[in-house]
């Protein structure tokens, strides 16, 4: 349903099993509640910090299914619904790992969060807690989670302190992997990144305008109106600039 960008059912579907599983999934929430959400779930995490981290896996199926699902109505929430309300999914996963033990689910419910915490002031902070959960990838089995742990990472948290180039080839990586495992949207999102940090960094409009024009061919086979619009306008960019340049 996510490929097919189809998010009010995703949201629907997840917000229906988390209800089944327990969970309360409200209709709103406000953007003070959330602040106070996220400071209060960042001082739990700060409080249990490497104990918590070098905690063993639990065997607890319940909170991996809760995890998973709150991990997948995170990304359709940032689509359908509030700013407030993707903070409070990304809380609530992280309060129940915090609360319950660690899960292959754990890496991506923290990367998540750090993405909706970060702010400028607070980017080395949010830096430091996803390479904590990239961390985490050695313990876990999150192959089939590389396309959104690399979107996350690389393309919304890492780009700050790390070298484009380093952030180009794992992002390429996701966008391989995403491709290969099944999930393409995810794919697409971190192709979107890739050709964002391309542009930032190589020396080349020309060799970046090829490589935009090579993703619009796969873009016939992997279709997405939201990313193929996005490659398009790119490439107007760049082929201004091109002319510009040769002028």
């Amino acid at each position: 349903l996510q490929a097919q960008g189809k998010v009010n059912d995703v949201y629907d579907t997840c917000s229906a099993i988390l209800t089944e599983l327990g969970e309360s999934i409200p209709e709103s929430y406000t953007l003070c509640k959330s602040s106070e959400m996220l400071a209060e779930t960042l001082k739990m995490y700060e409080e249990l910090g490497d104990k918590w981290l070098k905690g063993e896996k639990t065997d607890d199926k319940t909170l991996q299914t809760t995890l998973q699902f709150y991990n997948v109505i995170v990304l359709a929430s940032y689509f359908c619904k509030s700013y407030s309300m993707v903070a409070y999914f990304t809380c609530k996963a992280m309060q129940l790992s915090l609360q319950r033990g660690l899960c292959d689910h754990t890496p991506l419910a923290l990367i998540q969060f750090t993405t909706v915490l970060n702010k400028d002031e607070n980017a080395m902070l949010c830096y430091r807690i996803a390479k904590d959960a990239m961390s985490l990838r050695e313990r876990f089995d999150v192959a089939a989670q590389i396309p959104e742990l690399y979107f996350n990472f690389y393309g919304r948290i890492a780009w700050r302190f790390e070298p484009f180039q380093a952030g180009i080839e794992h992002l390429r990586r996701g966008f391989e992997a995403g491709l290969s495992s099944g999930h393409a949207d995810m794919g697409l999102y971190c192709l979107l990144h890739t050709i964002k940090f391309v542009l930032f960094s190589s020396p080349s409009l020309k060799s970046t305008l090829k490589e935009i024009d090579y993703y619009l061919h796969l873009l016939k086979t992997y279709k997405s109106a939201e990313v193929k619009n996005f490659m398009l306008n790119l490439r107007e960019t760049v082929s201004v600039l091109i002319d510009k340049e040769d002028a």
